[in-house]
């Protein structure tokens, strides 16, 4: 039983040193981004979903420019139980995702042309309320 006791000890100071910071992951995940420039991040650390009730979701607001292509990335912690997905509301609901419910394919990013300036929203979750840590990645692209 004491071995037992000094394994678990040993293991819960070591690990963290491996695990990757959200700082790191925004690091990584920027160095991914070609052909467009860093303007914003998400954070995001989400538990698992309870039982008969809604998969947690990070909401975050943003203000995007009419005439602009942005592009919306997502990067999965390594340590994380669930694949990261980030869709972009407007004020009539989804316009854009990195995950596609028809085919259930799942995209690094997705580019998305704004024609309207006003406020948006970006909601984070996690497939099947998994719980996960991630990063998504707001850059601009170009002016339409």
């Amino acid at each position: 039983m004491r071995r037992f006791a000094i394994l678990i000890f040993t293991i819960a100071l070591i690990a963290p040193a491996f695990s990757q910071t959200t700082e790191q992951l925004v690091e990584i995940c920027t160095a991914q981004l070609t052909g467009a420039t860093y303007l914003q991040d998400f954070q995001v650390q989400l538990g698992v979903a309870e039982p008969g009730k809604p998969v947690p979701v990070a909401k975050y607001s943003i203000l995007l420019s009419q005439k602009t292509q942005y592009r919306f990335s997502i990067c999965n912690a390594d340590h994380s139980q669930g694949k990261a997905i980030i869709q972009l509301f407007d004020g009539r609901g989804l316009i854009g995702s990195n995950y596609s419910a028809a085919s259930g394919k799942d995209f690094p990013s997705f580019d998305i042309q704004i024609q309207k300036t006003g406020v948006y929203h970006v909601f984070i979750s996690f497939q099947d309320g998994k719980p996960g840590t991630a990063v998504g990645i707001m850059s601009f692209v170009k002016r339409l």
